[in-house]
């Protein structure tokens, strides 16, 4: 059976306002309880769907996804929370969240941004409320593990994993500061290891830095560092804070602050290490700052180490971004004279190919210079695999995949046995090549287990090689379902680019059974800015006008079904495009959908009603226009004005229900707002398909007269078409004569194509015609432009009346 998880459970998360809405069904039961039900009692049977048989009973058995260990504890307790219910009981709760921390811990998994949120609400519930009779209360030792994880780096937004780190270093402080007060009196701790305040500062330090607060950081550091002098606790290790405050700033671009705290950091006694050096140097290197670049390369590393190698890379790139060749070239002979190690000599090698123009043979001669300065100290200095890398990836650098090539087979040449890395950055720039069969002969080499994945660093290349498939002219979907198997049963999780692509590829081909297993495998475990990228793809598909009703049709059940959280304004904007596929129905079940949601953000507005109203007066639907009638009047947040029943004038006016509709305009006089130019519009359009309908736009006319109102051309030519309807020409043919006197602007084609198409007889047509020609012989040729259509009514201008509310 397919798994409704993503479904009814998590495709709920922060639709509308960050939080999982539960089944209210099952809601009192929850509360009373106060115990987390298995996850199978919170879904609901799913409703079936027949719509181009999308939802019939599937060909094959659909893959199920799972949430991480503890997550459904977190969106549990986030929907409890929203629906100001009662939440599972306290050791459900600390228990989901440690299952949570020590899987992302053992499994090196950042949380995304939504457990980061949820996470935060739930640490903040456990401390404010403090544990009751046996209850366990959340230790330091729980709190530094989440400190630990929230130190992943995410993708998307980190804001909450701030929040996060923020949250739970000012309780491990003030743990820290009360264990330490009862150790003065004599007192025994009994939490875990209290005795690691530096490494908790350390790592919030990192936290800070990771997370766009390197300013902030840099002043705890300060008051951090003036509190280890006073109480002469200084520690081995402990200037490695300024270098990760000032790499933090660096990577803001905070210069002032930057320059600002190095000051500092000598001050305290900090030396100008490789490090620090790369971190200044580096920084005015990619702003291709280059009196500053030069002036802070120059500058003497302390011990006179060596510049690291990701300094000399990063100045082999300034240099050619910069015509400074010149200027490094000395640089790089001075490097090779001074016997480097192994990892210079690689940087040396990506010198020589991307700043030099270096090709394979003058390679080889660099590495037999290489081997002759081995010494004693360095036995083995002799290129490698990384060795191999570094060129690969200086070839890609210079878009040169013939070199590439070349220097791999060098590789092998030398009988060096390449790594994953090799051959994934092998693929990636076959992949840049459109070399699809070379790209995928490495694939297969990865597959069959040549080397090893660690740590599914093989994953990003993978990703782009996917992309690559599904972009094709012609997709190889058998290539591509073949991938993402191997990839499923490693539990990888793809890309939301990747996703996207895949799932466009699989409705083209109406592989609808393959896009429900990729959202559902895949946007379980996606923060909400990644489901929002591939949300807004499946809107542009369905809005896509290129392609059919019946897949943008099932494009939007998938959308709904997986995508709660879609805004209310694409959802009016597919509830549009139905319409202008002449498909209304379709476009009243999106309405439909849209009162029927549980988040009351997300239901139709006044603004919405009038805007499906007036779809319907344009692409008429008796049906649907009677079940969106029935949800106004039962729709208790809505408060009817003019605008509204404008638009249900226009709708059933266009059902061909218009006595209805000028039952409509009686409430509307009624009301204190009182009709507007579009009522009138309305009105006369009621009136114009109503028996005897002249008679009630006559009184009407006779109001407008009296009132000596300004008549807009809409209104003009809506009357004309009533009193066409029963056939006075000849007062027609006066009132348009005289429209420049009465109404202050001549007849337009809108005017004369409305009244001749509402006139019923062949004779009064022909008349109208024959006068028409003759008084306004311009605007009756731009009237003929627009062709006649043939109507079982006769034939009929090709006009088209916006009639808005």
């Amino acid at each position: 059976m397919r798994s409704q998880l993503t479904r009814n459970v998590y495709r709920r998360l922060l639709a509308g306002h960050g939080l999982l809405r539960p089944c209210p069904a099952l809601a009192g039961r929850c509360m009373s309880t106060n115990r987390l039900r298995p996850l199978q009692f919170l879904v609901r049977r799913p409703q079936r769907r027949t719509f181009f048989g999308l939802f019939q009973k599937p060909p094959r058995e659909l893959k199920e996804a799972e949430l991480e260990p503890g997550y459904e504890t977190l969106l549990f307790f986030g929907s409890m929370e929203s629906e100001n219910a009662r939440p599972p009981e306290r050791d459900i709760l600390l228990g989901g969240l440690r299952k949570l921390l020590r899987f992302k811990r053992r499994y090196h998994r950042a949380l995304n941004p939504t457990q980061a949120m949820l996470a935060v609400r739930l640490l903040r519930y456990l401390l404010d409320t403090p544990p009751e009779g046996e209850d366990e209360n959340i230790s330091i030792d729980d709190l530094r593990l989440a400190l630990e994880v929230a130190v992943k780096m995410p993708k998307g937004d980190p804001k909450d994993h701030l929040e996060l780190a923020k949250l739970l270093h000012e309780e491990i402080e003030q743990r820290a500061l009360s264990i330490d007060e009862f150790k003065q009196y004599g007192e025994t701790a009994e939490e875990g290891n209290v005795e690691k305040p530096d490494g908790d500062f350390q790592l919030f330090l990192t936290a800070l830095t990771q997370y766009g607060a390197s300013v902030e950081a840099a002043e705890r550091l300060v008051k951090h560092w003036r509190k280890l002098q006073d109480e002469n606790a200084m520690y081995k290790g402990a200037k490695a804070m300024w270098t990760t405050v000032l790499q933090g700033l660096a990577r803001e671009g905070e210069e002032q602050e930057l320059v600002s705290t190095y000051k500092k950091a000598v001050e305290a006694g900090v030396q100008f290490m490789p490090r620090i050096h790369e971190i200044m140097t580096t920084f005015f290197a990619t702003r291709d700052r280059v009196e500053e670049t030069k002036k802070w390369f120059e500058k003497p590393i302390y011990g006179k180490w060596l510049p690291s190698p990701e300094t000399h890379i990063e100045l082999v790139r300034f240099a050619v971004r910069n015509n400074q060749q010149q200027w490094i070239g000395p640089i790089f002979e001075q490097l090779i004279s001074s016997h480097p190690p192994k990892a210079q000599w690689d940087v040396i090698f990506q010198w020589a190919v991307i700043a030099m123009d270096k090709g394979v043979e003058d390679i080889k001669q660099m590495m037999s210079v290489m081997g002759q300065q081995a010494d004693q100290k360095q036995k083995s200095l002799e290129p490698d695999a990384m060795t191999i890398d570094c060129l690969l990836a200086a070839a890609i650098e210079k878009q040169n995949p013939y070199l590439a090539e070349r220097f791999l087979s060098l590789g092998s040449e030398m009988g060096i046995s390449p790594k994953s890395s090799t051959y994934i950055l092998q693929m990636d720039y076959r992949l840049d090549a459109k070399d699809i069969s070379g790209a995928h002969a490495i694939y297969e080499k990865l597959q069959n287990g040549e080397v090893e994945i660690w740590n599914d660093e093989d994953l990003p290349v993978l990703n782009k090689y996917l992309r690559v498939l599904a972009a094709a002219p012609e997709p190889d979907n058998d290539r591509i379902l073949e991938i993402t198997s191997n990839l499923e049963e490693r539990s990888a999780t793809l890309e939301p680019e990747t996703v996207v692509a895949l799932c466009m590829v699989f409705l083209k081909s109406d592989q609808q059974y393959d896009v429900i297993d990729t959202l559902t495998l895949h946007t379980v475990s996606y923060s909400l800015a990644e489901r929002e990228k591939v949300r807004k793809a499946f809107v542009e598909y369905c809005l896509n006008e290129r392609i059919s009703t019946a897949r943008v049709w099932d494009g939007y059940s998938l959308l709904r079904q997986f995508f709660p959280e879609t805004d209310p304004e694409d959802r009016i904007r597919l509830m549009d495009a139905f319409f202008e596929r002449k498909r209304p129905d379709m476009a009243c079940y999106i309405f439909g959908h849209m009162r029927a949601h549980g988040n009351p953000a997300q239901r139709p507005t006044a603004d919405v009603y009038v805007r499906c109203f007036e779809g319907l007066g344009r692409y008429h639907h008796g049906e649907s226009l009677r079940m969106i009638h029935n949800m106004l009047k039962m729709d208790t947040t809505i408060e009817m004005n003019t605008k509204l029943y404008n638009a249900l004038m226009l709708a059933y006016t266009a059902a061909g229900d218009p006595s209805t509709a000028l039952g409509l305009w009686s409430h509307i006089t009624g009301s204190a707002e009182g009709p507007s130019y579009n009522s009138l519009a309305a009105v006369f359009w009621a009136c114009e398909l109503t028996p005897w309908g002249d008679r009630t736009a006559r009184e009407i006319w006779q109001k407008i007269q009296r009132m000596d109102l300004e008549v807009p051309p809409k209104v003009f030519w809506s009357y004309c078409g009533a009193l066409a309807t029963a056939g006075h020409v000849e007062e027609l043919k006066r009132l348009i004569q005289g429209m420049e006197v009465s109404v202050g602007y001549p007849p337009n084609t809108m005017t004369l194509g409305v009244t001749y198409n509402a006139l019923r007889s062949a004779d009064s047509r022909q008349h109208f015609q024959d006068w028409a020609k003759e008084e306004f012989p311009e605007t009756w040729a731009r009237l003929e432009k627009k062709g006649i259509k043939k109507t079982l009514e006769g034939p009929k201008f090709y006009i088209t009346r916006n009639m808005e509310a």
